[in-house]
């Protein structure tokens, strides 16, 4: 038996101090080859660089066989600038996108597990042949490949690693009427980018996800004042000019098709918007607002973990004691005020915990969490005139 003495169990969180900021880290399966020699890239592998010259040390280079990938790893650091984290998986040419997006299959599921749930935004990328089968406006590969990667990012997500989707759509016939509308469907974690940079028949796939990665998570890639995306040319995946459709943008919008677009008197050209595959009435019919859901998610967990399994005091009458319910309810609030209140990118939260739940015969705590998201100005109203006096 020792002497008899006094022992200090010291709080680490008494402080309150904010978790680390959740960022939003982007990753990309795309087709390529793999480069003989040591440390030189490999199909199937997963890889997190920070600059293009990494790409090129690992065999991705401007010319020869990783061409390809070069010009979208390229795309993303011209937008997002060195030093931005990217991982990506390079695939042989006959992986399909449905291939890459499947959960049986060892492409997009590998790289997600590889980063160790860091990705949170995902895009998948092939390069078009000559065989491909056009059907409802796109290769047909693409339409297979929706519902494969929303059930990918579900999967993920149910395991608290929560990641959204962008497709190539590849292949575009340049016929409006023919594209499928994706505004009564209901995949709200997957959008497909229809348009480039350089006529090509696939989606500048690596120029979104430079931007989102330059970008607070609340924000759209479609904001003017974070300035044009592309300086001096837009093209559909079909390889024509996005002006020879400039009458029909609307009707491709209204289907949920992400485009590039420009605007009278102003030079360059800006992504339309961020719209998901689902419908008008979903809270996450855009990229943006399903991002800010999946940080405040991982926020909240990572506040709620510390308490699980933990003893609940009760009062006389069984239900939670008042100081457990105020100490959960400002815990969460503080550290999703601190981190995202105060970044700009909620504008307010409000936790609630019920104190007359039955936690003795359940052991369960409902928690009620309100979210109030920002708005957005997509559109302006401005109603002009003449007037006699000005008031």
């Amino acid at each position: 038996m020792s002497l008899p003495n006094i022992k200090f169990n010291i709080s680490s969180s008494g402080l309150g101090l904010l978790q680390s900021d959740i960022q939003k880290i982007p990753g990309i399966v795309l087709t390529g080859s793999t480069v003989t020699g040591s440390n030189k890239v490999t199909v199937g592998n997963s890889y997190q660089i920070f600059s293009l010259e990494e790409a090129v040390n690992l065999g991705i280079e401007e010319t020869g066989t990783n061409a390809f990938a070069y010009k979208h790893i390229k795309s993303f650091y011209d937008e997002a600038k060195k030093g931005a984290e990217l991982w990506f998986m390079l695939v042989a040419s006959t992986v399909t996108l449905e291939d890459q997006a499947d959960l049986t299959e060892s492409f997009a599921k590998k790289l997600l597990s590889d980063s160790g749930g860091k990705i949170r935004i995902l895009g998948l990328l092939k390069k078009s042949g000559t065989t491909e089968t056009i059907t409802n406006g796109l290769d047909n590969d693409v339409h297979l490949a929706v519902p494969k990667a929303h059930a990918l990012a579900q999967d993920f997500s149910d395991r608290y690693f929560p990641v959204r989707v962008i497709l190539s759509g590849n292949k575009f016939d340049g016929t409006v009427a023919n594209l499928k509308d994706y505004s009564t469907t209901e995949y709200n974690k997957v959008s497909i980018l229809i348009a480039n940079n350089d006529g090509s028949k696939e989606a500048s796939v690596g120029l979104a996800l430079g931007r989102l990665a330059s970008i607070p998570t609340q924000r759209k890639i479609s904001r003017v004042k974070d300035g044009a995306v592309e300086p001096f040319a837009a093209y559909f995946t079909n390889g024509e000019s996005i002006s020879t459709l400039d009458t029909a943008w609307d009707a491709i919008d209204t289907k949920n098709y992400t485009f590039l677009r420009s605007f009278a008197n102003k030079s360059g050209f800006y992504f339309t918007g961020d719209k998901t595959l689902t419908k008008s009435t979903d809270d996450f019919n855009s990229l943006a607002r399903g991002l800010v859901m999946d940080e405040a998610v991982l926020i909240a967990y990572t506040t709620l973990v510390e308490e699980l399994s933990d003893e609940i005091p009760v009062t006389e009458t069984g239900t939670i004691h008042p100081a457990i319910i105020k100490g959960w309810q400002n815990s969460i609030e503080q550290q999703l005020k601190g981190l995202m209140v105060e970044e700009g990118k909620l504008s307010g939260v409000k936790a609630y915990i019920d104190q007359n739940q039955d936690v003795l015969t359940s052991n369960n705590v409902d928690v009620q969490l309100q979210l109030l998201p920002v708005g957005y100005s997509d559109f302006i109203t401005v109603n002009i005139g003449f007037t006699t006096t000005l008031e």
